[in-house]
């Protein structure tokens, strides 16, 4: 086989940097969402320059974290209901077209591993850390796509946890709420060890329109 021309592979780049941590920022629901923050601020913040802040906020941007207005700076992009609803209806369409190969291919070891996941999500509980504990809950969800083997799904589902991680962010600090999203995966977890399609449809859907209907009430509420 000829060789081919490959450059070495470099540490991060400062815009990777940059990104990394508003990207943080952002989903612990910690940036500004109702007022601009400018590139200026942003950036003196930061003790950076203007020119790979401004490329790790477009990649932000794109992936529909934060929005842009020219003379005015960035803000967390808020979603309407109807844009809320079409997340959560995609992500329940995919998450239940996996539910077949994924008792398939669910093993006892598997079990161990997502109620694994769930301890850990308990120590966050303990520990108040919101945004490990909604990492926690992408990981329960991406595992399920991996052990059912639907590695296109995956790429999906990851651009949309990315915004329900933005949203869950505010719905996670309800009073209660870690804890009813520990017994849903667990719910989600036992129907799986009993082999009943019906019992994870439901206890899926009803995790999904549970965070819906509760991130649609706060952002009434703030109105």
């Amino acid at each position: 086989m000829r060789n081919f021309q490959l450059e070495d592979i470099k540490t991060k780049t400062l815009k990777d940097m940059i990104y990394k941590n508003l990207k943080d920022v952002i989903l612990s629901n910690n940036f500004p969402s109702e007022e601009y923050v400018t590139e200026q601020n942003l950036a003196d913040q930061l003790d950076v320059s203007r020119t790979p802040l401004r490329e790790a906020m477009m990649d932000l941007v794109n992936e529909e974290l934060i929005e842009f207005k020219p003379r005015k700076g960035y803000k967390v992009r808020k979603y309407s209901n109807n844009e809320i609803d079409q997340i959560f209806l995609l992500r329940k369409v995919i998450e239940s077209e996996i539910i077949e190969p994924l008792l398939q291919n669910f093993t006892p070891e598997k079990s161990e591993m997502l109620k694994d996941i769930t301890l850990r999500q308990e120590k966050c509980m303990e520990t108040e850390d919101g945004y490990a504990f909604m990492n926690l809950d992408k990981e329960f969800h991406r595992q399920m796509f991996l052990i059912s083997g639907y590695n296109i799904f995956l790429k999906s589902y990851d651009v949309f946890h990315n915004l329900t991680i933005l949203i869950g962010s505010q719905v996670i600090q309800k009073k209660g709420r870690k804890k009813e999203v520990i017994q849903e995966h667990n719910d989600i977890i036992e129907g799986l060890e009993k082999g009943e399609k019906q019992l994870v449809l439901h206890a899926i859907t009803h995790h999904l329109e549970r965070t819906k209907d509760m991130y649609t009430d706060v952002q009434t509420k703030n109105k």
